[in-house]
């Protein structure tokens, strides 16, 4: 792992245990330049990175402030639940189910071209830290699960595959695109409709090769944040 990055994964978990509460000034840049034996362009890019998601604030003269957190860092190119995001970030959350239907179709704009498929629906709202800030639409395969628990559906739907049901999640297909507001999103998120919505459609696989769900997940434009690192191989 480059130097920076090594940086950035400490002094971000730091801040998450609350070793660094917010409102606290972070170890000043040479600090950290003596601590981990790096030059000031190194550091710089760690800051940058924790500042680009929101974590800290850079003050003339007085460092690095720790920002409370209000946006969640969402996972493009990693599978992870959202139990497991929520819990890495360090944020108060709770799922509400809305609606569970069953024998429902898949929505054509979920499956790209697939075939028809018929799922249970659940529907639930991400509010985090007390304000609704995702919608999440899981279409799930009802070949592979049939009548989710609506605990279970709080809980995380990624447990109740894995742990209950014993099946294994291999690989997931995003899309992502902003949008405009719908109506369901205004109503539900009690938000306007000028603000723009972040809306990811994944199709997750099995390691079987069957589809296990279709999801579309809307997210206010203004709580999402999403960093990522890839490498070119020559």
């Amino acid at each position: 792992m480059k130097k920076y990055l090594t940086i950035y994964h400490d002094l971000l978990s730091d801040i998450q245990t609350k070793k660094y509460q917010s409102g606290e000034i972070l170890p000043s840049n040479q600090q950290l330049v003596m601590r981990y034996h790096v030059s000031r362009e190194t550091v710089r890019k760690a800051m940058q990175l924790l500042a680009d998601e929101g974590y800290i604030q850079t003050i003339r003269g007085k460092g690095s402030l720790v920002l409370a957190k209000k946006r969640y860092l969402f996972p493009v190119s990693s599978i992870k639940s959202y139990k497991e995001i929520v819990k890495e970030s360090g944020l108060d959350s709770v799922n509400r189910v809305l609606k569970i239907q069953n024998h429902v179709l898949v929505p054509e704009r979920l499956r790209f071209g697939s075939p028809e498929m018929y799922s249970q629906l659940i529907v639930r709202a991400r509010v985090v830290n007390g304000i609704p800030t995702i919608l999440d639409y899981d279409y799930i395969n009802e070949d592979v699960a049939k009548d989710v628990p609506k605990a279970d559906a709080e809980d995380s739907l990624f447990n109740y595959f894995e742990s209950k049901l014993g099946l294994t999640v291999d690989y997931a297909i995003k899309h992502l695109t902003v949008e405009n507001a719908e109506y369901d999103d205004c109503d539900l998120l009690k938000i306007d409709q000028s603000m723009p919505m972040v809306v990811v459609r994944s199709e997750t696989h099995l390691t079987d090769s069957r589809i296990l769900s279709y999801t579309e997940s809307r997210h206010r434009a203004d709580k999402f944040s999403s960093v990522e690192f890839a490498r070119r191989h020559h």
